[in-house]
């Protein structure tokens, strides 16, 4: 006959086998939830992403059925105040981060001990770049190491202008990238706007030229007047500085061929030409002409 005790070590022993299995159960059952949770999160945020209408993340949080229970016995070390603020300032400086890169184009990574600032442009709805340009930081001083950017883009001036006489570099590093990203722009502008009025006017445009990294744009249009159908050439030159999309004020300057006309007929296309000043090419000889 079995011992008490032994029948006693055996009814614990399966009972303890029995709450084991029961509460392996449980854990597969909170399992298959939470990947049935997961999975559904995970379509909708794919859908939202292909559709464009991402919400906000609280949207897509898992449920707290799901979530494992927090262990209420270990006692959290809650942040100061000082470091909530802190925290705060770096989500913010991220964002403000973040909208300049959006709206300049222009990043900056950190790698192999010399930081990088990307430029990618975009002119008339079309992404340039990107463009780089490599600065190693010695103490104060930034050592300007390469760029990929154009040669219209007059870097090493810049730099120049900016560091040679800076006692600490960082208080003119801002100033200088955006002098580089306004004249790399600028110049990705004035070329777009040369190709973009060449194509679109192949047939009526002649003698076009674009000297100096499209600072100095010449071109002639052949007119028809419509009271005796004599055909007029009018000849267009403009000069722009190298870090603006838009001529210099007061440089644009119109001639005529023949030069035998009437005063007023001068008068009233140079004031139609006035809107160079404020429009591409291509929009502003559609708006004069």
């Amino acid at each position: 006959m079995a011992d008490f005790g032994d029948i006693l070590m055996d009814f614990d022993a399966k009972s303890q086998k029995e709450k084991n299995l029961e509460k392996l159960k449980q854990d597969v059952k909170s399992l298959k939830r939470k990947r049935d949770a997961m999975l559904d999160r995970e379509i909708k945020i794919r859908d939202d992403l292909n559709s464009g209408t991402v919400q906000n993340a609280s949207v897509y949080r898992l449920p707290v059925a799901v979530l494992p229970p927090q262990n209420l016995s270990q006692r959290q070390v809650l942040p100061s105040d000082a470091e909530v603020q802190r925290l705060r300032n770096i989500a913010k400086t991220k964002q403000k981060l973040q909208a300049h890169a959006l709206c300049h184009g222009v990043t900056s990574l950190r790698e192999d001990n010399e930081t990088k600032f990307i430029f990618d442009p975009y002119v008339g709805g079309k992404p340039f770049g990107p463009f780089v340009l490599r600065l190693r930081f010695i103490r104060t001083q930034a050592v300007l190491r390469g760029h990929t950017l154009p040669h219209a883009v007059p870097t090493r001036s810049l730099y120049t202008e900016y560091f040679e006489d800076a006692e600490d570099h960082s208080e003119q590093l801002a100033p200088f990238i955006r002098s580089v990203a306004k004249h790399l722009r600028a110049f990705l502008s004035r070329k777009q706007q040369c190709d973009q009025l060449r194509e679109r006017f192949a047939e009526d445009i002649r003698d076009f030229q674009a000297a100096n990294h499209c600072t100095a744009v010449s071109f002639s249009l052949c007119l028809k007047d419509e009271d005796n159908q004599e055909h007029i050439t009018v000849s267009i030159a403009m000069i722009y500085d190298r870090d603006e999309e838009r001529p210099k004020p007061k440089s644009l300057k119109v001639t005529f061929d023949p030069p035998h006309i009437e005063e007023d007929d001068i008068e009233s296309v140079k004031e139609q030409c006035l809107v160079f000043y404020n429009m591409r090419l291509t929009e502003a000889v559609i708006e004069a002409f």
